[in-house]
């Protein structure tokens, strides 16, 4: 560098004034923080209800299937799927014996396949699955359980032996008022 152009830098930046207007306000932090806590409420409820609704596709999943093996039992036997004895001669039923996700996760699943339950609560723990048969009708419904009972979204199923309809049904209202689907 010449020495004509350090002089020239070093009288610049002595002369130069820092401003405080640089900065932020005060003012001006509390509008960002007050924006990003409306987002977030905004955001919140969206991203909980997406976790309730993909932990109900479990029960979706599990309701369908049963449905399905009650469809394949009354096909084979003429008469009603009663236990999940009889739904296990098609499908795998497994479950956890408590109503605790956190206990489910870490204990072995209990094999229900031979099981003269009525009642069971699924893999995960978050629901119970009530199986009723009444006249023609087989109704499987998965109800959130435990400390999930308040936040989940049931699914109710149902195959119809007179008519060989199913259907199974996701409810979009939370807690464990989840009616008996009609096929």
């Amino acid at each position: 560098m010449t020495s004509t152009f350090k002089k020239q830098l070093v009288k610049y930046l002595s002369n130069r004034k820092f401003k405080s207007q640089s900065a932020f306000t005060l003012v001006e932090l509390i509008v960002v923080v007050v924006i990003i806590g409306i987002l977030s409420s905004i955001a919140i409820p969206s991203f909980q209800n997406a976790s309730d609704k993909a932990k109900q596709k479990e029960a979706s999943t599990l309701v369908a299937s049963y449905t399905k093996a009650a469809q394949a039992y009354f096909t084979e036997y003429s008469m009603n799927a009663t236990r999940a004895r009889d739904l296990g001669q098609y499908v795998a039923i497994t479950g956890c014996s408590k109503a605790d996700a956190a206990y489910c996760k870490t204990a072995a699943a209990q094999n229900l396949t031979t099981s003269t339950a009525t009642s069971w609560y699924s893999p995960s723990g978050y629901y119970q699955i009530y199986m009723q048969v009444s006249g023609t009708r087989t109704y499987l419904r998965a109800l959130p359980a435990g400390q999930y009972s308040n936040a989940g979204f049931g699914v109710a199923g149902c195959y119809n032996s007179s008519t060989g309809s199913a259907k199974v049904v996701e409810s979009t209202v939370k807690g464990r008022s989840v009616a008996n689907v009609n096929c």
